[in-house]
């Protein structure tokens, strides 16, 4: 328990926010769309191996995005495509992987999507988990420029 506390005490707040995020439309998907599946265990354990791939491809973002700050800007332009290859190549390969083990291809997509759901998310769950407009990070990263 104590290493659990001592990771989530280390990660980023806006990362921490945007897994909330990516977790509770997670949850919302599951539980609206799970009645209309065919079979409900296929379609909530495709969504749940999309959830999981897209938290995986925001802790990506983020220590990708924490690496290229180091880097010269022509540097961290080809750093960061690296990394929106490799996350698509890792999305295509959940998808084949569901595909093959006979789960719901749309499900995994869904589950994939709460990427973007968390994202456009984060600044609501920021603001009800009172967190400042201004914030001491954002000030940093305009002085690294």
């Amino acid at each position: 328990m104590e290493r659990i506390k001592k990771f989530l005490g280390n990660l980023h707040p806006t990362l921490k926010e945007l897994t909330g995020g990516i977790l509770l439309w997670g949850l919302l998907l599951a539980l609206a769309l799970v009645w209309f599946a065919d079979s409900k265990t296929a379609f909530f354990l495709s969504l749940f191996a999309g959830v999981l791939g897209a938290v995986g491809m925001a802790f990506h973002m983020c220590r990708f995005v924490e690496d290229s700050l180091e880097l010269t800007q022509e540097d961290a332009s080809k750093h960061m495509k690296k990394g929106v290859v490799l996350r698509t190549v890792a999305a295509m390969v959940l998808v084949v992987l569901v595909w093959r083990l006979h789960g719901d291809i749309i499900a995994v997509f869904l589950g994939l999507l709460t990427l973007k759901l968390g994202a456009y998310t984060q600044p609501l769950i920021h603001r009800l988990a009172g967190g400042k407009e201004d914030r001491k990070d954002a000030t940093i990263m305009k002085e690294r420029r």
